[in-house]
């Protein structure tokens, strides 16, 4: 004969189920920021080798061509990563483009195809088109990495992206006389300003393609706000930014407009820092909270004033 005692069925009170529930509970909370950073540093990883693979691609031009390419040979016409294409494995790509031509005139739907490596993963999942452009043109493929313009030396009057001023940057518009215009369209290809000679300060002293800052609330906006399509040579902000005095790195991700006259800044969608490429195809980053007179020392080619960065 079985007795009550033997009858009691064992199991979880409610109390303990609460304090199970809320032990794992904890532990998850503990190990989703591990998580994160995990992944944030793969994300950082890749991005570090997206501009490994466009220094090494900056480098094969210029091997090709004796020149670094410009950021645009003229107003309105295509990007330096359309002229990198064909060192990036993406000759088809290029081949599909007008090289001659101005943005406008490109085909719609070629200039929507985007480039892997120049997309961060920490800001955005994949390729994304803009919005809209400036002046009504095809939307198009948007990227987070722009060339090294120069420094603050020229600021207030524009000259960081102009076709007849000297500046001090590296990745610079192509000058008018170099890139002439014939029945609407340049009359012999790309020409850029520079030859790695030109770069006095040392190759491995000096940034040539960085993490652009992009204000989160406005991402995939052309114009002042950086991020119109990477190919469209009308808005200089969206490949072509800068360092120095008045342009430190972007502490954040929403901060004013970085366009023409404004604060055209590097930054990133990472905690903390910006990578970058430099001309001897070396990436490191920059804390953001790294100062004026580094910033301008590293995006001068040519001031004399020499500073090495660790990585």
């Amino acid at each position: 004969m079985k007795t009550r005692n033997q009858n009691h069925h064992t199991g979880f009170t409610l109390v303990e189920l609460l304090v199970v529930i809320a032990i794992i509970g904890i532990l998850i909370g503990m190990l989703l920021p591990a998580v994160q950073m995990v992944r944030e540093s793969a994300r950082r990883v890749t991005c570090a080798n997206n501009l490994k693979q466009l220094g090494l691609a900056v480098h094969n031009y210029h091997d090709s061509k004796q020149q670094i390419p410009p950021s645009r040979a003229r107003d309105g016409f295509l990007t330096w990563p359309v002229y990198l294409m064909p060192y990036l494995e993406l000759q088809n790509l290029q081949n599909r483009l007008e090289l001659e031509q101005p943005y406008v005139d490109q085909d719609p739907e070629i200039v929507k195809i985007g480039m892997e490596m120049m997309i961060c993963p920490s800001r955005r999942a994949g390729t994304d088109l803009s919005l809209r452009e400036v002046n009504g043109e095809a939307i198009g493929a948007v990227g987070d990495y722009a060339g090294n313009a120069g420094t603050s030396e020229f600021f207030p009057y524009d000259d960081w992206a102009n076709f007849d001023v000297p500046v001090n940057g590296v990745i610079n518009s192509g000058y008018y006389k170099e890139n002439p215009i014939e029945a609407g369209m340049l009359a012999h290809g790309e020409k850029g300003r520079y030859e790695f000679k030109d770069v006095t300060d040392g190759l491995s002293h000096t940034i040539f393609l960085g993490e652009k800052a992009i204000n989160i609330d406005y991402i995939r906006q052309p114009g002042g706000w950086g991020d119109g399509c990477i190919y469209n040579g009308n808005e200089p902000g969206t490949f072509m930014r800068m360092g120095g005095y008045g342009f430190l790195l972007a502490a954040t991700q929403k901060f004013g407009a970085p366009g023409p006259g404004a604060i055209p800044i590097f930054g990133s969608a990472h905690p903390q820092i910006v990578n970058f490429a430099f001309g001897d195809g070396h990436v490191a980053n920059l804390s953001v909270s790294t100062d004026e007179e580094t910033l301008r020392r590293l995006c001068s080619r040519n001031d004399g004033l020499v500073v090495s960065i660790d990585d």
